[in-house]
């Protein structure tokens, strides 16, 4: 009796660890390619069915795996060990090219999981990978990453942005592949935001895949100026002008600006100012008993908690702005 129950038992358990690490655990990211996720901080073994085509059910079938043979059949089976991935394709008898699909390996979400492609943003104490910026309002943003140092040769596999939200976005890869840029094919902007800008984007090292997924955003929650440019200075007055880049009309996406007035030996993000100000007008005259100081200026919208332009900042001592 007690051996049927352990029989039964071992049953049980057979089909659940089955159903754990069996077809459930594999999704397909896009055409000819599937991901197999594991937990990767123990021993995985995975049975993943491929398919080289309908149309190949009574042609005779060869698999391979780089340059070896992998199975035969149109329908069969690999092994996958733990971050062991592969591509796949699939060849008639003649040895021609019929199909391909790709084994990518990711670890499960988990609170503790580790990542290891993107390094995290240190100036922050959110969990933030990715982050998004907006010069405008134009519906075009640019998202930035830095890969951690054994990564490196990681490329992104997949962007995915306004599924969630039905916007129709373009998206492009910077060539140094450290960002992106989005453009709102629909975008308006003068027209209200009324949902929020999702972004998840997949980067492959190797056959490791690892997704990484944006704080879903406002456009005018991330909007950022360029820096200004100081167009004149004559003695202590000091002349900007709007960045080229910002929405017009500026009456309707007026700026406010910061001005900061440091020792000539200090920086911008100084605490020891001499005057600090913030003033709508796109000039001011310095009153400073020292002929020695730094000018220190930035923008933001007027209209909406957005973070601070860089600063921009002229040293009088060498009438020079940087």
């Amino acid at each position: 009796m007690n051996r049927f129950l352990h029989h039964v038992l071992y049953l049980i358990l057979h089909v659940a660890s089955s159903s754990q690490y069996g077809t459930e655990t594999i999704e397909t990211l896009m055409p000819n390619v599937k991901v197999v996720k594991v937990d990767l901080k123990i021993f995985t073994e995975t049975q993943v069915p491929l398919l080289c085509g309908d149309s190949y059910q009574d042609t005779e079938v060869i698999w391979m795996k780089d340059s070896e043979l992998a199975g035969q059949g149109n329908q069969i089976k690999v092994k996958v060990e733990e971050m062991m991935g592969a591509n796949y394709s699939c060849h008639n008898a003649a040895g021609e090219y019929l199909n391909h699909t790709l084994v990518l390996v990711q670890d499960i979400p988990s609170p503790n999981r580790t990542r290891r492609v993107l390094e995290k943003s240190h100036d922050t104490d959110e969990d933030e990978y990715i982050r998004c910026l907006a010069k405008n309002y134009n519906g075009t943003f640019h998202c930035f990453w830095k890969k951690t140092k054994y990564r490196t040769s990681a490329v992104v596999a997949l962007v995915q942005v306004g599924q969630f939200s039905g916007r129709n976005f373009s998206c492009s890869i910077h060539s140094d592949g450290a960002g992106l840029t989005c453009e709102d094919l629909d975008s308006c902007s003068f027209a209200e935001e009324v949902s929020r800008i999702d972004l998840t984007v997949y980067f492959r090292s190797n056959y490791l895949l690892e997704d990484y997924t944006v704080t879903p955003f406002y456009i005018r929650e991330i909007v950022k100026t360029d820096k200004i440019h100081i167009t004149k200075v004559e003695g202590n007055t000091f002349q900007w002008e709007y960045p080229d880049t910002w929405s017009l009309p500026r009456s309707y996406y007026p700026l406010t600006f910061q001005v900061k007035v440091v020792h000539a030996r200090e920086n911008c993000d100084s605490e020891k100012q001499v005057l600090l100000k913030e003033t709508k007008d796109t000039k001011l005259t310095v009153v400073h008993s020292s002929k020695k100081y730094r000018f220190c200026l930035r923008a933001k919208d007027e209209l909406v908690d957005c973070p601070w332009c860089q600063w921009t900042d002229f040293d009088k001592k060498e009438s020079t702005s940087r």
